[in-house]
């Protein structure tokens, strides 16, 4: 009996695929970690479907790369068939020239410390007994030869220490799974399509696909490539020599997040950003109305400007329809504790809060300078806000006793202004000319 059917599969997905922190390697060998949870699972899955085949299409036999994810993912499928995984050493990791470590896998003897039940020995096949990777690592033409090399000496080999066998299964690694599939079929390069149900393509390798090779006459024909319809979440991780990283490693897995992150960008792409909104700080001048009446201080003092004027601090100044040519602005919690209309405490400030005020804008002639409290320039005013009370307070004249006239007159045009005026400046108003009258 001869091989009729060769299937080729890859490990499932690797636990350092995922993001860290990563388990320790079972074996302690560098670069041989153990499959991720999701990895497991396309392992069942890998084998229940291999176990649905009929029977003289399920692979006989179970040869694996000595690294500890490929038994793994060999396990499920042996254990339901109760087969054995053996191991071969010919089918094992590409391993770049330039990389620092090679490393050498693990031997029947360390793998039997995790899979007892499922290894099998060397004595049914010998894990170097035909082609064994350069310790120095490979290139991408090494691999290939390698692969020629290792099925011109394990076919024979196998054939006559096997004769009962005609379907064998392969477990082993993205680079190798590829370069084996292109030895078996005659290719002498990594890079040629190959033909696949009269279409023109490449070996696809993603975690736990399925390759499919068929013996007729003297070649082998592709009757699966790059199986993966019976994964739950279909082919992923997909891997070929083009991307010049070695599977699986870190470069790889760089080269991948940069892809997805462009990809999502496509698919979704973000609205286009607004350009920042430019601020120019603007300062202007507002000419707060005088409206209080400023009495006569009997005493012979009188009220200082500066005093009559003064703004609190901690006033609220609130400004609306700066776009319209009649702004409105408001000044509130100004007043002068305990003034009233009586005292000479009682102030422009008192008088203007709460109030608010219409104004129309005013250029000025020349620059105003704006200064911060340590004296430095920070601003230029060139405009003013000029408000338009409804009224104006005037001094009290000098007349005599009998004279009728008003101590404090209220402008007299007519109209809107004058029905501006507050209560509380009506009010005001009232109470002067009573203590005139008085006087």
């Amino acid at each position: 009996m001869t091989l009729q059917t060769i299937y080729i599969a890859r490990h499932g997905f690797r636990s350092n695929w995922l993001p860290p922190p990563h388990p320790p390697n079972p074996t302690g060998i560098d670069l041989d970690p153990a499959l991720a949870p999701h990895g497991v699972d396309q392992a069942v899955e890998l084998g229940e479907y291999l176990a649905t085949l009929p029977k003289d299409k399920q692979p006989q036999f179970i040869l694996s790369s000595p690294f500890y994810r490929c038994v793994e993912s060999a396990r499920p499928f042996a254990e339901k068939l109760g087969l054995k995984v053996h191991l071969d050493r010919g089918i094992g990791e590409w391993f770049k020239k330039d990389r620092g470590v090679v490393p050498v896998p693990a031997d029947y003897k360390k793998l039997g410390e995790f899979f007892a039940e499922v290894l099998g020995e060397p004595a049914t096949w010998d894990s170097e007994s035909g082609v064994v990777p350069s310790a120095q690592g490979e290139s991408e033409e090494d691999v290939l030869e390698r692969s020629h090399k290792f099925w011109k000496a394990f076919i024979p080999a196998f054939e006559k220490k096997h004769p009962e066998v005609t379907r064998l299964l392969l477990v082993n690694h993205a680079a190798t799974k590829i370069a084996l599939g292109m030895a078996l079929l005659g290719h002498e390069s990594l890079y040629d399509d190959i033909d696949f149900k009269g279409t023109k393509t490449r070996l696809r390798a993603g975690a736990c696909s399925l390759d499919k090779f068929e013996r007729e006459d003297n070649h082998w024909v592709l009757l699966e490539n790059g199986k993966t319809d019976f994964l739950k979440d279909g082919e992923e991780m997909n891997w070929n020599f083009d991307v010049k990283v070695e599977a699986g490693s870190d470069e790889d897995m760089k080269r991948r997040a940069e892809e997805a992150k462009q990809k999502q960008g496509s698919e979704n792409p973000a609205k286009p950003e607004k350009e920042p909104l430019e601020f120019e700080d603007v300062y202007v001048a507002v000419d707060v109305p005088i409206v209080a009446p400023s009495y006569y201080d009997e005493s012979g003092d009188s009220r200082d400007i500066g005093e009559l004027l003064f703004i609190n601090p901690n006033a609220k100044f609130q400004l609306a329809g700066v776009e319209e040519e009649r702004p409105l602005f408001k000044i509130s919690e100004n007043m002068v504790a305990g003034a009233d209309s009586e005292s000479a405490s009682f102030s422009n400030s008192n008088a203007i809060d709460g109030q608010i005020y219409q104004a129309r804008w005013k250029k000025l002639l020349g620059t105003e300078l704006v200064f911060d409290d340590d004296g430095a320039v920070i601003g230029t005013v060139r405009e003013h806000l000029v408000a338009e009370p409804s009224n104006k307070a005037r001094k009290k004249p000098t007349a005599s006793a009998g004279d009728k006239s008003d101590a404090m007159d209220v402008d007299s045009e007519a109209g809107e202004k004058a029905d501006m005026r507050t209560t509380f400046l009506k009010t005001a108003v009232a109470a002067a000319r009573s203590k005139a009258a008085a006087e």
